[in-house]
């Protein structure tokens, strides 16, 4: 049996009443390795490449996503290879037999890791990719 994993894409926004509001807008469920040193350390190395931006120049040399959304979309392209072990889903999705959730989200400048031990009900990380690098490299 594997260690499933959800990671979820969050958009954030300020609604008409200038309150600050966060919501899931994809899911990506993991068949199996999605503990911090499978599935965390592979989505650190991906994400830590980018930068986000709101619009595109021409002759761009950084790797970049056009916003958040973008970003969702090249995820996907990256870990999905092939039928099965990678799925998108409802991006309320829960009770998928998940070990942890993984929540990106754009924060200024940087993106931003959660994640959750679902089976313990904690908070286990939160931070930029490259400190979740860090922490995985020291857990291998």
């Amino acid at each position: 049996m594997g260690t499933r994993s959800l990671t979820r894409v969050i958009r954030k926004w300020e609604d008409d009443f200038g309150d600050k509001r966060r919501e899931p807008f994809t899911t990506m469920y993991r068949q199996m390795d999605g503990y911090l040193e499978g599935h965390g350390q592979e989505l650190a190395e991906f994400l830590s490449q980018f930068t986000i931006v709101n619009g595109m120049k021409l002759n761009e040399t950084r790797k970049i996503a056009n916003g958040i959304d973008c970003l969702a979309a090249q995820m996907f392209a990256h870990f999905k290879d092939g039928p099965g072990h990678i799925y998108c889903m409802h991006p309320s999705a829960q009770d998928c037999g998940e070990e942890y959730i993984y929540e990106i989200e754009k924060d200024g400048e940087d993106i931003l890791i959660t994640v959750y031990d679902t089976w313990n009900s904690k908070e286990i990380f939160h931070g930029t990719p490259q400190k979740l690098l860090e922490e995985t490299s020291v857990l291998s």
